[in-house]
């Protein structure tokens, strides 16, 4: 399941394309592959912030194990990487040393497992019999590094950890989850008990318990609601950053461009009335979340209406939920307000 697409406009200089372009890429290989999976949620392009640090994730994988963040690499030559895991760009005759991406998406992941234990009581069940709190420890977080597919990839004498062409991620993904499904059960004790050494450490390594399916949802919702796109500059993992200006929020009325076809406004101030069932005109409407994201059902019809909230400014604004409230956030221009209270 796509739960939040790739957002922003596209770059202008020619290095911020190409960047764009690669993870639009990468963004395409995941949809292809997992947009109809019940369980698999990927988002695209999403920020953390934690204690004044940063995290901008290009992709992020949510499982019933475990999270995958993928960093995408625009590589139009070649990109080499020896045993001390130290990168150079290549391009014809010319070498340039570059960051490691393996420590970047190690620091992502790093800032991702601080905020998620920070909430783990409201993210987690307890475990033994109640005892223990559920947490989230780093073997839960892969990391991949997926390379744009006209680069080249060349190993000087290793093969670091998760460095991978992107038509190949989406495999790495299902493979892994595949492993830890064979651990599972009573089939995964047998194969355990059967296994020789070397197996069995694969086994071991592999052996984790899934999240519920309460558990995911949980966890889906609150990515979605720490989401925090950065408008006016692009962060940097590790930098201690200070929120971003933003103007006072206009009046409702005024930022309202569209909320789709579907939804019917009855008059200009934003309330509780001013959304109806597309299909009976009911105002008994609450917000539900879906396969899609966030909808209105209607209690009188039981029938759906989409939520496609457009800014003043022309840009989808993201829904996001605390409770019964729902609020709105223009990712590009700053603006916010509340919309929407779930009756009780």
């Amino acid at each position: 399941m796509i739960v939040k697409e790739k957002e922003g406009s596209i770059p202008t200089d020619k290095m911020g394309r190409a960047g764009y372009d690669a993870e639009k890429q990468m963004a395409f290989y995941l949809r292809r592959a997992f947009s109809e999976s019940p369980d698999i949620f990927v988002f695209n392009d999403i920020r953390f912030v934690r204690n004044g640090e940063a995290a901008q994730i290009d992709h992020l994988v949510l499982h019933r194990y475990g999270f995958f963040l993928i960093e995408s690499k625009s590589v139009t030559g070649a990109i080499e990487v020896n045993k001390q895991l130290e990168f150079v760009r290549v391009f014809g005759r010319q070498r340039k040393g570059m960051k490691s991406p393996i420590t970047q998406v190690k620091m992502q992941a790093d800032l991702l497992q601080a905020l998620l234990n920070d909430n783990k009581e409201s993210l987690r069940r307890k475990l033994m019999l109640g005892m223990v709190q559920g947490s989230f420890g780093e073997q839960r977080f892969d990391r991949l590094v997926a390379v744009s597919d006209n680069g080249i990839i060349n190993r000087k004498g290793c093969d670091p950890p998760g460095l991978v062409k992107a038509d190949r991620v989406a495999t790495v993904v299902e493979d892994l989850i595949a492993r830890r499904d064979k651990t599972r059960g009573f089939t995964g004790a047998m194969r355990l008990a059967f296994a020789d050494k070397k197996t069995t450490k694969q086994l071991q390594e592999d052996d984790m318990p899934a999240f519920t399916a309460g558990e995911l949802d949980l966890i889906r919702s609150f990515l979605l609601d720490n989401d925090q796109p950065y408008v006016n500059r692009p962060p940097v993992v590790g930098q201690v950053v200070s929120p971003p200006e933003t103007p006072p929020p206009l009046p409702a009325a005024a930022n309202v461009q569209s909320v789709a076809a579907q939804i019917v406004r009855e008059s200009p101030a934003q309330t509780q009335s001013s959304f109806s069932c597309r299909h009976c005109n009911a105002t008994n409407v609450e917000i539900v979340y879906g396969q899609y994201g966030y909808y209105f059902k209607c209690n009188d019809c039981s029938k759906n209406t989409k939520i496609d909230f457009t800014c003043r400014c022309g840009v989808k604004s993201k829904i996001s939920k605390k409770g019964q409230v729902f609020s709105w956030k223009c990712s590009s221009c700053g603006n916010n307000d509340h919309f929407y209270t779930n009756p009780s």
